[in-house]
Parts: C-alpha cells; structure tokens; sequence
C-alpha cells in the first residue's frame, strides 16, 4: 500500500511540475539533474553514487529555497551579458525574482511530497 501512496504523490508532484511550466533535466549518463524554470533560471543538483532519495530531496529542497535573485543578478550581469540577451537590468532582475518565487514555491511543494512520504526533513 505505501508504493501505491509513493506513486501517487510522485505523479502528484510531477503534475504540480509539469503544471507551473518548471523542467526538470537528466542527462543519460550524467551525474547531474537540473530544475529550469520558463524564464530559463536554472539549478543543477549533483547526484553521488551513494545518493539515496533523501539524499536528492534534501539537497534539491535546500538549493530550492537558497535561491536568491540578487545574488545571481551580481554572478550573471554585466555590460556584455545585456547586449547579448537584450535585457534591461530591470527587466532582467524582475526575471529573476519570477525564478526565485517558482523554486520556492517548488520546494514547499516538495516539502509536502515528503511529509506524506514520513520522511523527516
């Protein structure tokens, strides 16, 4: 009876996904997913080969909520970044305030996802 309750809060997260237009990405054969949102922020969640499940949600949910726009607008803008994207530096922080407000969102919903599952986060 747990499976079936796993497999149903997976498809109800992968819904909630799938939903707010947010993307999730793992290459075959590489050691790395990442989360994308529709204004093309992104993270990368590094997986070891020892990673179980917990593990993964831990990390993804903890990078999720540490996001912080301003401090990637200081890592990403300069004068050359704005001409090659077009982007106004207002436009481009409002961006990335949209991408920190989806993560965070996003790991709220995981924390739920996790919670149902009893693991203790």
């Amino acid at each position: 009876m747990k499976q079936n309750n796993e497999i149903k809060n997976l498809q109800e997260l992968i819904a909630w996904i799938d939903n707010n237009k947010i993307c999730c990405v793992s290459e075959q054969g590489d050691n790395y997913f990442y989360i994308e949102t529709p204004n093309d922020g992104d993270i990368f969640i590094n997986l070891e080969t020892d990673d179980d499940i917990e593990d993964i949600l831990c990390r993804t949910i903890e990078l999720l909520e540490n996001f912080n726009a301003d401090e990637r607008f200081m890592e990403l803008w300069s004068k050359d970044f704005a001409e090659r994207n077009h982007f106004k530096p207002s436009q481009f922080i409002r961006m990335l305030q949209g991408d920190e407000a989806s993560f965070k969102e996003l790991a709220r919903e995981l924390r739920k996802v996790v919670k149902k599952q009893n693991t203790n986060l």
